[in-house]
């Protein structure tokens, strides 16, 4: 995941001739160089699913494919991630911007939501917005997995036991099986689901991996009893009933 914490806005001009129209002056959001939204204003606020990267020929959500996303939030966190769900149903039609796929799913902060975002364009307001469910963290973890080690996103996510070599402690065949139980214990379960910051004492187990161009993950954190699931840069997805005691 990458955090958002300075975005901001340029005007741009959507040449809608072809048609029919006339150009468009738009807001545009970035985040430094990384264009997140090409324009504010055709962006289908209110609805469940988002075109944040909308036709540039005519300024319609749903013109073009792709470019989609989801607004969630867990805790103080607000996330733009894939539209998980509209994908299970055409993965084509509602993929994700470029973005996403290259860095990952985008969060911030509470704080830069509400005092900065919302100020810069009509996002909904921050208790409004759907909260993240146990399902959807599954996918997640499965999107942000190394060379889509957990399976296809149109797949129940899974790690295979002999892709894994060996973990930076403790035992490596019995952690597996922990994160399968841990993966399939959050897609049978749609409830809210808690996400919170690596604590000092945390231990983060790293995988190292069967995987060409890729050593090693950092996918499980360890306090001393439990195992839980671990997301790049320092977030920890739990819940009470999530728990799997290592061995």
């Amino acid at each position: 995941m990458w955090q958002l914490t300075s975005p901001t806005t340029q005007r741009g001009v959507l040449n809608f001739s072809a048609s029919g129209q006339s150009p468009m002056t738009v807001n545009q959001l970035y985040d430094g160089r990384t264009q997140l939204i090409n324009a504010v204003e055709c962006v289908n606020w209110g609805e469940a699913t988002l075109q944040f990267i909308v036709c540039e020929a005519c300024g319609y959500p749903g013109c073009q494919s792709q470019g989609w996303v989801a607004l969630r939030r867990a805790g103080s966190l607000a996330f733009i991630m894939p539209a998980f769900q509209a994908m299970e149903d055409d993965h084509q039609e509602y993929g994700p911007p470029p973005y996403l796929l290259e860095q990952g799913v985008l969060f911030l902060e509470q704080e830069i939501y509400t005092q900065t975002l919302c100020n810069l364009i009509a996002c909904p307001d921050f208790d409004s917005i759907a909260p993240l469910s146990r399902w959807e963290a599954a996918k997640i973890f499965q999107f942000e997995a190394p060379g889509r080690i957990l399976g296809d996103l149109l797949t129940s996510p899974h790690l295979p036991q002999d892709r894994v070599l060996a973990s930076s402690a403790g035992n490596f065949m019995e952690q597996t099986v922990g994160l399968n139980t841990l993966l399939s214990e959050l897609l049978s379960q749609n409830h809210p689901v808690e996400l919170h910051k690596l604590m000092a004492l945390d231990q983060v187990v790293e995988f190292y991996l069967d995987l060409a161009g890729i050593s090693a993950w950092k996918a499980l954190r360890d306090d001393g009893r439990y195992y839980s699931l671990y997301l790049e840069p320092g977030y920890v997805i739990e819940t009470p009933s999530m728990r799997h005691c290592p061995g």
